[in-house]
């Protein structure tokens, strides 16, 4: 996931934010609510926190269903995709 969101917040900030991304994979590790996490993101990404939240789920929803069915891609897979 860490290639993803790293991924995502350089293309929402401009920049790469390393310390953001530590931040959103321990909050994620964390197993922290999507509502919490959207409120703490929206002082940075305003209002793309909701979609990032809302996407960032989704891919990570996905990834822990293709492991549980012996699918798993490895991260180079992923850190070509959207």
């Amino acid at each position: 996931m860490r290639p993803w969101i790293s991924k995502k917040i350089k293309e929402f900030l401009g920049e790469e934010e390393n310390t953001l991304t530590d931040y959103i994979v321990s909050c994620t590790q964390e197993h922290m609510k999507a509502s919490q996490m959207i409120e703490r993101l929206q002082v940075i990404l305003d209002e793309e926190a909701e979609m990032f939240v809302l996407k960032m789920w989704r891919k990570l929803i996905f990834e822990i269903k293709m492991v549980e069915a012996g699918l798993a891609l490895t991260e180079l897979a992923w850190s070509s995709e959207s």
